[in-house]
């Protein structure tokens, strides 16, 4: 019977305690955190941007306060506390709501999603964002949202398009052909070249058809700077059309003959000279090989023909391109200013081979020999012009082969 009376007193007092609680909350007059004292009543709202164990920090966009209650990073709560510390804003928690953006002092941003390890939003300064974001990188970005500790805490957002044109310090995304697969990369996008500068030891192949999103640098040559492997994708090859048709960036492909063979291979079906593939004048060669704004070089080149199995032209050479001539040396003749010439004959018919001093060769009576080159004349004679001494061999063997 004692026992009852004691718990029937217990609840009395704690019910009496809430009551006075509530009625202290209810009534008392609430001032502003800026104003308030230790001690005072103060209703606050604000987003929670940091949180561990019993404490938590919240701002309002200018204010910020301490509570000792843990609260969910990201979330907007009202609080309704006891000032505990003018000076370092801390409160006493006596009610915790759901709060709302109205009471908030929103910031606005205007610029463009990023991901870099962390989320940003570009301006182009970098802002630091509370959380990535499901918006596609390099998109532009409309948010609201509050400033703390440099970090950009977003209420809402609205996301557009990516940028039609280059600004410096933006992402921009580049549609082309590689180029040059060297550092940096050239993307030709169908009106100029770009320079890109791939993440380290990832390389393109020439001929990739790519899209590349990257930070703009608005150099002499428009340059591009990629984070990530992930922002470089491969759609496929350049287009392929027969040599004289392409454009840049195109693949050319046809079968001709090398008229002048060196650091670039002269073709007779083309003004470009083609790289990056070796071959002797004379040959003919089938490629496919990239068009560049002055040149070809070859993706994928073969010699279909050797210039050891072009026909003798001794007796009909006038034909346009690297002809063969195969017979015998029946003379030399050297001029006092080196100039020479060396007459060779199969029998039954003869020309004139010319032999520049540069050529350097050393040639004698009845060798048989072998040249390729193109068809001229000399004094109204039928003659021959080599460019090199590789294009000349005797007794079956090419000179410095």
């Amino acid at each position: 019977m004692v026992k009852s009376r004691v718990y029937v007193v217990v609840l009395i007092l704690a019910s009496l305690m809430m009551l006075g609680a509530a009625y202290i909350i209810g009534s008392e007059k609430y001032s502003n955190i800026e104003d308030a004292q230790k001690g005072d009543i103060v209703v606050f709202t604000g987003i929670c941007v940091y949180s561990k164990g019993d404490f938590s920090v919240l701002t309002d966009g200018l204010e910020t306060i301490t509570i000792y209650k843990g609260l969910i990073e990201g979330k907007i709560y009202t609080i309704q506390g006891k000032v505990v510390n003018k000076k370092r804003k801390s409160v006493y928690p006596l009610r915790v709501t759901n709060g709302s953006t109205e009471e908030l002092h929103l910031s606005y941003l205007s610029g463009v999603y990023w991901d870099d390890h962390s989320c940003y939003i570009l301006t182009p300064q970098k802002v630091k964002l509370d959380r990535c974001l499901n918006v596609q990188k390099g998109a532009e970005i409309q948010a609201k949202g509050v400033i703390y500790g440099g970090t950009f805490y977003i209420i809402s957002f609205e996301v557009g398009n990516f940028l039609k044109e280059p600004q410096d310090s933006f992402p921009y995304r580049v549609v082309g052909v590689v180029l040059d697969n060297r550092t940096p990369t050239i993307i030709w996008n169908g009106k100029e070249k770009i320079k890109v500068y791939l993440p380290y030891r990832f390389s393109l192949k020439l001929g990739d058809k790519v899209e590349i999103l990257g930070i703009v640098r608005l150099y002499s040559t428009l340059t591009l700077y990629v984070n990530s492997i992930d922002d470089v994708k491969i759609t496929g090859k350049a287009e392929r059309k027969p040599i004289g048709e392409e454009e840049i960036g195109d693949i050319a492909h046809g079968s001709c003959q090398v008229t002048k063979a060196g650091k670039g291979l002269s073709l007779n079906c083309t003004d470009l000279k083609l790289y990056a593939y070796s071959a002797r004048t004379g040959d003919i060669v089938e490629f496919e090989a990239l068009r560049r704004e002055r040149s070809l070089v070859c993706l994928n080149c073969s010699v279909k023909l050797p210039r050891e199995k072009l026909g003798n032209s001794i007796c009909t050479p006038e034909h346009e391109g690297v002809i063969k001539i195969e017979g015998r040396i029946s003379w030399i003749r050297i001029y006092k200013n080196g100039f020479g010439l060396a007459n060779i004959t199969n029998d039954k018919c003869w020309i004139l081979l010319k032999l520049r001093k540069s050529l350097n060769l050393e040639l004698k009576e009845n060798q048989t020999i072998t040249a390729f080159g193109i068809y001229t004349t000399y004094r109204g004679k039928p003659a021959l012009e080599v460019h090199s001494r590789d294009d000349v061999c005797l007794e079956n063997s090419c000179l410095d082969s």
